[in-house]
């Protein structure tokens, strides 16, 4: 009788034990995958801002778009690549201004994020 009881309690001992691993697990794994998901959101969201304050600053007349073609910048420690691309809309001297952000380590790599804008050029910067 005792030694059927002492199996008993070593069972529920056991499976207690097993739920409880397997419930860390899930729950590491959720916060792992949540963890990755912040990250990638304030990444997203840092290249979105450079794209705009790009496009600004283009709309602005701060910088030609001699000076933003190519570059990179560097913001909280990641290298990002910004890609302008200007188009002639046919309306004056409007142009469609496209910022493309990518990682700087990879030139070929995937669009973080792309924005496009209607900027009305200077005259030094018109082609």
């Amino acid at each position: 009788m005792q030694r059927a009881l002492r199996g008993g309690i070593l069972l529920e001992l056991m499976l207690s034990l097993a739920l409880f691993v397997a419930g860390a697990s899930v729950i590491i794994g959720v916060m792992r995958g949540s963890m990755d998901g912040v990250m990638r959101a304030s990444m997203h969201a840092r290249a979105d801002d450079l794209a705009c304050s790009r496009l600004v600053e283009l709309d602005a007349g701060l910088v030609s778009t001699d000076e933003l073609r190519g570059t990179s910048a560097a913001v909280n420690g990641e290298e990002f690549a910004v890609t302008l691309l200007v188009e002639p809309t046919g309306v004056g001297d409007l142009v469609r201004a496209v910022a493309t952000v990518r990682l700087a380590t990879s030139v070929d790599g995937p669009i973080i994020i792309e924005r496009e804008r209607l900027v009305r050029l200077r005259k030094d910067d018109a082609e």
